[in-house]
């Protein structure tokens, strides 16, 4: 039998597929105008492929995390530092359903995660999967290049208690899923929207970003 993990994106899925000093995260502040919203202009997306191992990575940052401070189920974004560092900052999405995030994340980063990603135990598995998968990414109110991650080898290191596979230990399936990623923002408050819809499972979410300076 076929195992499948998504995730969310993010945004992915272990449970159903797409790593750290810690950043700051705060709730969202209901009274912010569009105004506060960055008004730079949104630079060029990054190319997923300049990212080496990225689903490897990701789904290493995602399956490193318990249950009680898991990012993908983080639904104001105070969880959304956790285990972040390096060169990129992850996002995710659900593992079904709509969430509300607002993150602080530092200058300089490539941000980069899944609308909707899976790992299974074949290729054949994973690309049903993605057969179906549609989103898009929204970054301040304009649209980011998306692209579809076909199934690939990826391996990483699980801890107890992660809400994919439960269980501590190394883990070896294929990944696939939509992706996105984007060159370091600006400093200053940028709205990111993420969705993602298959067969399998839907995701939502809103990202409030405020890049420090």
């Amino acid at each position: 039998m076929t195992r499948r993990f998504p995730a969310v994106a993010g945004a992915a899925a272990l449970a159903a597929a797409l790593l750290l000093s810690a950043t700051a995260c705060s709730s969202s502040d209901d009274d912010k105008t569009s105004e506060d919203v960055a008004d730079t202009p949104i630079p060029a997306a990054a190319s997923v492929g300049d990212i080496p191992d990225l689903q490897a990575r990701w789904w290493g940052w995602a399956a490193a995390q318990p249950t009680a401070t898991h990012p993908v189920l983080d639904d104001t974004g105070a969880h959304c530092a956790v285990g972040q560092g390096g060169d990129v900052w992850f996002v995710a999405g659900t593992l079904g359903g709509e969430a509300k995030r607002a993150c602080t994340v530092p200058a300089g980063r490539t941000i980069a995660g899944p609308l909707l990603n899976v790992t299974t135990d074949t290729p054949a598995a994973c690309t049903d999967f993605i057969a179906s998968a549609d989103g898009e990414v929204i970054l301040d109110g304009a649209p980011v290049d998306v692209k579809k991650i076909e199934p690939e080898a990826v391996t990483f290191t699980a801890v107890a208690g992660n809400p994919f596979t439960k269980e501590a230990g190394e883990v070896a399936k294929q990944g696939c899923g939509l992706w996105f990623a984007l060159a370091p923002l600006q400093p200053g408050v940028h709205k990111l929207n993420i969705h993602g819809v298959s067969d399998v499972y839907k995701t939502s979410v809103e990202y409030t970003l405020t890049v420090t300076a």
